[in-house]
């Protein structure tokens, strides 16, 4: 797999994002990310090839919100992704860049002729990170972007 040899023994940061056409714990996108341990304690680990939905990491900060991309005969679900490797991942030992929150709008999605005004059937989403490498990865990463900055890479 393209994906899992670009992340296997290095420290590059990935971020996979769009309308998966599947729910958050769907076996699809359970294949796609490797079903990674979300771990509990600060700094314990992370997974080399797997992905972090952005979705599960702002669950663990609020149970209190609800989270959907798109409705479907009155079915809330989240069709919408945005999937992040373990540098990303606060709990993570080589984490670069540290997660601080995902947002969707969705508004657009409650009114019965939004699609006559030509918005989307689906929801946006956004997650935003700040540049916090962990203490050890902070050596490692002296080439990263600046702040708020993004790299891509790819492949033929």
């Amino acid at each position: 797999m393209i994906l899992v040899d670009l992340m296997k023994g290095t420290d590059t940061p990935v971020v996979i994002l769009g309308d998966m056409n599947d729910a958050q714990m769907s076996n699809t996108l359970n294949v796609v990310t490797g079903q990674p341990n979300y771990l509990v304690g600060l700094d314990q680990g992370g997974s080399d090839v797997d992905l972090y939905t952005v979705g599960t990491l702002q669950e663990y900060r609020s149970l209190r919100d609800v989270y959907y991309t798109r409705i479907h005969q009155n079915q809330r679900e989240s069709l919408d992704h945005i999937l992040v490797s373990q540098e990303f991942y606060n709990s993570a030992k080589k984490r670069i860049w540290a997660f601080t929150g995902m947002q969707i709008f969705n508004d657009h999605l409650n009114h019965d002729h939004h699609r006559a005004d030509g918005t989307s059937d689906h929801g946006i989403v956004r997650a935003t990170f700040e540049y916090r490498p962990n203490r050890g990865q902070a050596m490692r990463s002296t080439s990263s972007p600046a702040r708020g900055t993004a790299r891509s890479r790819q492949t033929p």
